[in-house]
């Protein structure tokens, strides 16, 4: 909200800006497309079987992707020379985390004349979801001469926490082996994810390049692809206990570990939108 008032404040002070320069009013709207994927691979250590002759071998993996979404905003631009220009920008970009390949391996070798007992245990997909980053940008634009024009824009960016929360059901490790059938008894739990710290804003940075088409005395049509990045927001894993455990499933999450989640905001956007100078 107060990136919203920053910006609403920001159009209030036009009159007095065209009374010094060009001012250039945009609204655009497109589509993102975010660089982020994470594998997490796990293995709940050795198991001991008293049995001579049989060892076990188990691990888990899974994987986080990004998606892109809609994407919108809108501009307010100052140009003291035709060429240079200081720009204040608002964005507000969708975009999507999902687990994918969720699956527990596990391999027991018996003693001969026994056959290896082998067993897959595949998850159903995580619930993830993931605010739409809102960076607030002041840029430095530049622009060629001419009724169609070519520019840069980039600077500096700044957006609040992401408020990502995930929860994901993954395999403790194996719990009981029956010699006389081969199956296999393993113990699941539902992880989900806590931010690390207080979160609060970060700072990154943003670029773009644009073509804007004469549209009027005073409009335009303008066609851009934008970048933004920002540091990673760090994410750690907790368990989902409604019940208290049994004792080998209590030792085995002990053993469990996964790695943190680092999500990168770091995306590209293309939009298409319109302009009007003052």
């Amino acid at each position: 909200m107060r990136k919203v008032l920053a910006f609403v404040a920001a159009v209030l002070a036009l009159p007095s800006l065209t009374r010094a320069g060009e001012v250039e009013l945009t609204g655009f709207a497109g589509y993102t497309f975010p660089f982020y994927t994470q594998t997490f691979a796990y293995d709940p250590g050795p198991v001991t079987i008293p049995i001579p002759g049989v060892s076990v071998v188990q691990r888990g993996s899974f994987q986080l992707s990004s998606s892109g979404g809609p994407a919108f905003g809108g501009s307010l631009a100052f140009f003291p020379a035709d060429s240079l220009g200081f720009e204040l920008r608002f964005d507000r970009a969708d975009i999507s985390v999902k687990t994918e390949t969720a699956a527990y391996d596990i391999n027991v070798t018996l003693p001969a004349p026994l056959d290896p007992v082998m067993a897959t245990l595949d998850f159903t997909k995580g619930e993830a979801e993931l605010d739409a980053a809102t960076p607030l940008s002041l840029n430095l634009k530049l622009r060629s001469g001419g009724r169609t024009r070519f520019y840069v824009s980039g600077g500096a960016s700044r957006v609040g926490n992401l408020n990502f929360s995930l929860k994901q059901s993954v395999a403790l490790g194996l719990v009981a082996v029956n010699l006389v059938t081969s199956n296999l008894e393993i113990a699941t739990i539902e992880m989900r994810t806590k931010p690390r710290g207080t979160g609060g804003s970060s700072w990154g940075g943003n670029l773009g390049l644009g073509l804007q088409f004469p549209l009027g005395e005073h409009g335009g049509i303008v066609l851009e692809g934008h970048g933004f990045y920002f540091s990673k927001q760090t994410y750690d894993w907790e368990a989902v206990i409604t019940t208290p455990l049994p004792p080998l499933q209590a030792q085995l999450l002990q053993r469990l570990q996964l790695d943190p989640v680092e999500v990168k905001p770091w995306w590209v956007q293309a939009t298409i939108g319109i302009s009007y100078r003052f």
